[in-house]
């Protein structure tokens, strides 16, 4: 089974150059978590079940500790079911189209959920749900927490790390192997590319994405491309690359546990994750119940206080004494930007196409 949180499964390097174990696949048996109130009765007044879909790891673990095992607790009559893996948009698209809908709530990034999109979405009911609390929410999907992509490195063998990605795009000052998420989402991907290559911190936006890639053409052979968030962290922990564009929730986990890993806050990207409900989801109405627990004022900071993501929610407010606190991505100094999620939304498949064009070449 695939890794799920600290101190689990670490893939081989062989496994995760194969790709085999994130990004599309459904990666091993759904975890049941518990069985069986009125929140999740379906239809006929029988106890329903909730599959939600996350992106694994570190992130998964916490939601499930945050959201779901409270959840249960108070309505014991819902089961929630996890799948574990980067959430596939592809795969969205092919269970809606398919009438094979097996996702009932999804964590999805700012690069899903508008436009055209929405057409394989559920309209939430925003009667019970804060749909557009945060930024980027709507109809169709609601913000649940807020993440930052950064550059990490190992402290072993980067005692002094780039604190521009000019820096690091830099083979002479910096030698080595360098890791990429390998989606064309808002990860980091083009705009670090974009900022090595001189375009100003407020400029990113439209993409110049000729010239980002003309700027990845310099450092292809030092590119190793990872399945998911948490396969691009585990490269850096176990030491095949010194450097990598990683999520800062990932990193701090992994180095809670005594990675020798270390982010540099500056140049940094600000994106948010959503929570949406596939169109023709067999437990609609339970996963909308699901869904306004988690992203209430109420409960939506209960994840910040164990996992270092800031809210979806602008009046959830986490606890100033919970460990993660100062490392919750805001107030760091340094420059940083925030993902146009509307651009990513907008323009997901162009960006998809060209990169796996460019990685063909």
């Amino acid at each position: 089974m695939r890794d799920h949180g600290r101190g689990g499964y670490r893939p081989t390097r062989r496994q995760l150059l194969r790709g085999g174990l994130g990004g599309a696949a459904l990666l091993g048996a759904p975890q049941l978590l518990a069985a069986c109130g009125d929140p999740g009765k379906g239809a006929g007044g029988k106890a329903a079940r909730v599959t939600f879909a996350s992106n694994g790891g570190a992130l998964q673990k916490a939601q499930e500790k945050a959201y779901l095992t409270p959840y249960m607790k108070a309505n014991p009559q819902v089961k929630i079911v996890q799948d574990v893996g980067s959430t596939d948009y592809a795969r969205i698209e092919a269970m809606v189209k398919s009438g094979n809908v097996t996702w009932d709530l999804v964590d999805v990034g700012g690069d899903f959920g508008t436009g055209e999109q929405e057409a394989l979405l559920e309209p939430l009911d925003c009667n019970l749900i804060a749909c557009t609390a945060g930024e980027g929410g709507s109809r169709y999907r609601v913000p649940l927490h807020r993440y930052a992509s950064v550059m990490g490195y190992r402290t072993d063998k980067t005692p002094n790390p780039p604190k521009t990605w000019a820096e690091w795009f830099d083979l002479d000052a910096y030698p080595g192997k360098r890791a990429f998420f390998r989606v064309s989402g808002p990860t980091g991907i083009y705009e670090s590319a974009l900022l090595a290559d001189g375009v100003p911190i407020d400029k990113l936006f439209p993409l110049d994405v000729d010239r980002a890639f003309r700027k990845l053409d310099t450092i292809r052979s030092s590119l190793i491309w990872a399945p998911s968030p948490t396969d691009t962290v585990r490269l850096l922990a176990d030491g095949e690359v010194t450097l990598a564009s990683v999520f800062s929730s990932q990193a701090h986990a992994l180095a809670q546990d005594g990675a020798k890993i270390g982010v540099v806050w500056n140049e940094y990207g600000l994106g948010s994750d959503y929570l949406v409900i596939p169109k023709g989801a067999k437990n609609k109405d339970a996963a909308m119940k699901l869904a306004a627990y988690m992203t209430s004022a109420q409960n939506n900071a209960q994840l910040s206080n164990i996992y270092p993501v800031a809210p979806g929610h602008p009046n959830a407010k986490p606890d100033p004494s919970a460990p993660t606190y100062g490392f919750l991505p805001s107030g760091k100094g340094g420059t940083s930007f925030a993902y146009d999620s509307r651009y990513y939304a907008d323009n997901q498949k162009m960006l998809a196409r060209r990169l796996n064009e460019w990685l063909k070449k």
